[in-house]
């Protein structure tokens, strides 16, 4: 058919002529839970704790704690972490600031 555009938009982000997802083009965590047993975090900053029960690390937007049983850190890398152990909760939050 002559003359019939194509209607079809391209959608852009604001990182230019991609549409990214949002941890790409900030400073956000993304925690992919692989059944009930692990959790790998990336875009992460570093342990703020490391227990049994309890796994807590810091992102660009706050903490991110890891509630469970048997919790073990499996691999450390400068951005990503992987958690082991049975996975109750993952819960996101900010780091409380002295004075609060």
């Amino acid at each position: 058919m002559r003359g019939v555009k194509n209607r079809k938009s391209k959608r852009r982000g604001a990182g230019g002529s991609l549409l990214l997802p949002e941890d790409a083009l900030h400073d956000c965590a993304r925690a992919t839970l692989i059944g009930r047993g692990a959790v790998l975090v990336e875009g992460q900053h570093g342990v703020v704790e490391l227990g049994a029960q309890r796994l807590r690390l810091r992102t660009g937007l706050g903490i991110l704690t890891v509630v469970g049983s048997g919790l073990s850190l499996g691999e450390l890398s400068p951005d990503a972490a992987m958690i082991h152990g049975e996975i109750e909760t993952i819960t996101y939050g900010r780091e409380a600031r002295k004075g609060e």
